[in-house]
């Protein structure tokens, strides 16, 4: 599973996740991503941030006209499962970078609702 290139740094992959309640940001998934380990000084993360555009040209949906500096920024990170990464990476087709934007701001947005 080739997910990634460049690895978030932890406080944008630790806002991803927590913007949208340490759920899959798939509408059709949302799955819980986070839970209790067998040592109760740690957690399990299912989770992980994605590009939204890849950061290397040879990524998929790498977008030529993002800067160099938003590729690790947090408006390209979505946070999603590890089936659901998999997919979207699998199948930029299927799942092109709008689609994903769409998924993050509705997660966000759904979360945001419960919230306040």
């Amino acid at each position: 599973m080739t997910i990634m290139t460049d690895a978030f740094v932890e406080a944008v992959t630790c806002a991803t996740a927590a913007r949208v309640a340490d759920r899959c940001s798939n509408p059709n998934c949302r799955a819980l991503t986070s839970g209790p380990h067998n040592d109760r000084r740690r957690s399990l993360t299912l989770g992980l941030a994605v590009h939204i555009a890849a950061a290397s040209p040879s990524g998929r949906r790498y977008d030529p006209l993002l800067p160099d500096h938003e590729h690790g920024a947090y408006g390209n990170a979505i946070w999603l499962c590890r089936n659901c990464a998999n997919l979207i990476d699998n199948d930029v087709v299927l799942y092109p970078a709008s689609l994903l934007r769409s998924w993050k701001g509705a997660a966000e947005e759904k979360v945001g609702e419960s919230t306040h």
